[in-house]
């Protein structure tokens, strides 16, 4: 909903047991996601320049090869007819869903699960891992009811940047808590010490795992390993009596007694943790293993006192000879079948759940239309409540704009210049055209970065937009390069670069960059900020320069009177100062006055 390019989340929902889209369906709709991006020679093996060169034209999000765009437009490729249909119900929802993205969160959420028939899925589910699942399903809910992004902000882009940098840095975000009645405890025999559960289940207790038959290193033979005379239980370990072979030898036989011992302690640990029940099983074979492994001695000793109760014990088997028993697991290692197939017991259900769904879903598809058509009528319903809302917006005069969270610098001078264009665009954002000198005014304002950051290797004509006139574009940016490295400013150190800022004037949050903060040539203590403009001289708006005065006072912790501000125009070489600019006061007064205009 937020990014068309997250391929990787649209494939993991594509493969869910939810759509089950196989290998070949998947490479087809890939092959029309790069169709549609506009990439040449699909399929076709190319050098490593042409591949680096590939990656290169790539850089750019709006050229790179959407899922999302092919499964809204499919094409003419030989997909299989459930795969087809199974791509046109994603896209209505994916669709729907869009139309409700800049709502709140957590109704977005809400939603999400609403369309998608999560909610449904899991209370219908028989699986023993549904109430954990749903449990889990009402803990992010509340996770997302909780979050406060930076400075307040609410925006789907901002759960999705936490979530991601909590992933990425943080813990992660635990799971739900499951109760002690309906959960099953994993712990180590030595965590189990001092517990007691009804039903305890040992597993793998087979020959050489339990008890494990691998000595441990001796201080005599690791000095890793700390010696027994120094150790705060040296009473209760063997000790090394001499220094020839035989008290060598004689050592390592009491250690392996000693630890033969500690193992038997925790087997006795292991199988007393149970008040009622205790399950004990082991294995012979397992995948990539040649020798079988045979139940273990415990597991032996507790076998004999069954059958002295007289209670049989069931699915009893020896250690067979690998001469004449190969391992079975062996071809079977690595198989498995994908997309997962929908049986058993789970699906049957699921099924019955989804009939009964569509048969009282009074707005459910018509029983004569297929897939492509039911999704030409949504298409239809979405546009009419569209063209509904925009009819009703439009019989009210006044529409009340709620305050954004945080405003650009720039979103400041429009609202100063022409308020009711901004506050429609508030109202209903509509993407701005791509501008061939906005990008070059980003690229050289990245050069500069770049220039005093002293990044190596760096050339700043891989900043342009590879669709675009290169030549023309170079010329231009090369004009910018070559008049700054001319002017006043090439040669002074900065003592930020692009510094980012936050302000709030009558509880708005205004946020913005300074291009560059020199310090003062006459006074020490003071500074100039400097803006730089691509264009013409004149017709600049020194609102922007009264803010980043501000904002740099209160980051330095100076008066404003000692911060200094101009525009700096690289391709004539001139500078434009200004003095006379409102104060704090002054500005928030006038942003009251051009909201409430």
């Amino acid at each position: 909903l937020q990014d068309s390019t997250a391929n990787a989340a649209l494939l993991t929902l594509l493969t869910s047991t939810r759509w089950a889209i196989g290998p070949r369906d998947l490479s087809l709709l890939a092959d029309r996601a790069a169709e549609l991006a506009g990439r040449a020679n699909i399929g076709e093996i190319l050098g490593v320049d042409e591949q680096l060169a590939a990656i290169a034209d790539g850089a750019d999000p709006a050229d790179l090869p959407a899922l999302c765009d092919a499964l809204e437009d499919p094409g003419e490729q030989p997909y299989s007819a459930q795969a087809l249909e199974r791509f046109t119900q994603l896209a209505i929802q994916i669709r729907r869903l869009r139309v409700v993205a800049d709502e709140p969160v957590l109704d977005v959420v809400r939603r999400i699960i609403d369309v998608t028939g999560i909610d449904v899925e899991l209370a219908s589910s028989i699986n023993p891992a549904a109430s954990a699942r749903r449990d889990n399903l009402d803990h992010f809910i509340d996770i997302v009811a909780q979050f406060r992004g930076y400075d307040g902000e609410l925006s789907l882009a901002a759960l999705l940047a936490y979530l991601s940098a909590e992933a990425e840095l943080g813990d992660g975000i635990d799971l739900a808590t499951v109760s002690e009645a309906d959960s099953v405890k994993l712990l180590t025999v030595h965590r189990a010490k001092g517990l007691e559960w009804s039903s305890v289940f040992m597993v793998g207790v087979c020959e050489t795992k339990f008890p494990a038959n691998r000595a441990r290193s001796t201080w005599v033979s690791s000095p890793a390993v700390l010696p027994g005379p120094l150790r705060g239980d040296a009473p209760d370990l063997p000790q090394l009596a001499g220094h020839d072979k035989a008290a060598l030898d004689d050592f390592k036989q009491r250690v392996r007694e000693s630890e033969a011992l500690e193992e038997l302690r925790l087997g006795y640990v292991a199988m007393t943790r149970a008040a009622h029940s205790l399950v004990v099983t082991s294995h012979l074979w397992s995948p990539g293993v040649v020798t079988p492994r045979g139940p273990s001695p415990y597991q032996r000793l507790l076998k004999e006192l069954l059958e002295d109760w007289g209670a049989p014990v069931d699915g009893w088997a020896e250690r067979p000879d690998p001469k004449v028993t190969p391992n079975p697991l062996q071809d079977q290692a690595g198989a498995v079948c994908w997309p997962s197939p929908e049986r058993g017991a789970e699906a049957e259900v699921r099924a019955e759940v989804a009939a009964l769904v569509k048969r009282v879903d009074p707005y459910g598809a018509d029983a004569e239309l297929d897939s492509s058509e039911d999704a030409l009528v949504a298409q239809w319903d979405d546009e009419i409540e569209r063209l509904l809302e925009e009819s009703r917006v439009e019989s009210n005069p006044l529409v009340l704009v709620p305050r954004p969270l945080s405003m650009s610098v720039s979103a400041m001078g429009r609202l100063a210049a022409d308020p009711q264009a901004l506050m429609a665009d508030l109202i209903r954002p509509m993407p701005k055209r791509p501008s061939t000198s906005a990008r070059i005014g980003t690229s050289f304002h990245e050069w500069v970065a770049h220039r005093f950051q002293q990044v190596d290797l760096f050339d700043p004509f891989e900043l342009l937009d590879p669709t675009e006139p290169v030549p023309a574009q170079q010329d231009e940016l090369a004009d910018l390069v070559a008049g700054f490295e001319r002017g006043p400013f090439a040669s002074r150190k900065p003592v930020a670069v692009e510094a980012p800022f936050s302000l709030i004037l009558k509880g708005q949050v205004i946020r913005g960059r300074i291009d560059a903060v020199y310090a003062d040539l006459d006074d020490p203590d003071a500074y100039l900020v400097v803006d730089w403009k691509t264009g013409a001289p004149g017709g600049a708006d020194p609102l922007q320069l009264a803010l980043y005065r501000l904002a740099w006072a209160e980051l330095a912790g100076v008066d404003p009177s000692q911060v200094g501000v101009c525009f700096h125009y690289p391709l004539s070489g001139e500078s434009e100062y200004f003095t006379d600019l409102p104060d704090r006061a002054e500005l928030a007064e006038l942003f009251d006055q051009w909201w409430q205009g």
